[in-house]
């Protein structure tokens, strides 16, 4: 059993390393374009599974999409992944990273797309600029006064902030980024965004 762990762990970390390294070595437009159609095929994917969803990132002020790929081998783990965050009002498409690490044990890999929806400038503001990391508490949505029940199937984890998660199986049903890290992606917009407290 022991031989067989190690031999996992090797093709995990190899796995991981090798979908970092691919990445890499595209041109900033080449990176740009895949997170673009990544974003779009995992909204696409939320809103199969939700179709609420699409009216409230509709009428949402902004909203952020991000792919995740994380590992797990005992008391090793981590993940990393890339998004973009969209104004609606502007148009404006500011890219992102996702940094994720693992408490307690695991093993295993598990991939799932985190799918933020910003109902004001000041939720949309503060989580580009100054990043943003889950403390975990989170409110699961039915209905509310602004959006009706076009939340259903979202966690709120901010004042004015949404959460869907969403894998192959489904829509999830707890939040599960305990230590994930979101800040701007510099190397890829095209203007850099400063990081404030």
């Amino acid at each position: 059993m022991r031989k067989f762990l190690k031999v996992m762990s090797c093709v995990l970390v190899v796995m991981a390393l090798f979908s970092t390294t691919a990445f890499a070595k595209k041109t900033v437009e080449e990176k740009r374009a895949e997170l673009r159609v990544k974003t779009n095929d995992a909204l696409e994917l939320l809103y199969q599974k939700q179709p609420k969803a699409r009216t409230a990132i509709r009428n949402a002020y902004g909203y952020a999409v991000f792919v995740d790929t994380s590992f797990a081998v005992g008391v090793l783990g981590g993940g990393h992944g890339r998004g973009r965050a969209i104004n609606r009002n502007t148009g404006t498409e500011i890219f992102m990273k996702m940094k994720e690490y693992q408490v307690g044990l695991g093993f295993g890999v598990r991939q799932a797309n985190t799918i933020f929806v910003f109902d004001n400038i000041q939720a949309f503001s503060d989580f580009v600029r100054k990043g943003w990391s889950y403390g975990g508490h989170a409110t699961a949505a039915v209905t509310d006064g602004v959006h009706g029940d076009t939340l259903e199937g979202s966690f709120q984890v901010a004042p004015g902030t949404w959460l869907y998660q969403v894998s192959t199986k489904g829509l999830s049903a707890e939040v599960g980024l305990k230590g994930t890290n979101f800040y701007v992606d510099n190397d890829l917009n095209t203007t850099k965004i400063p990081k404030t407290k």
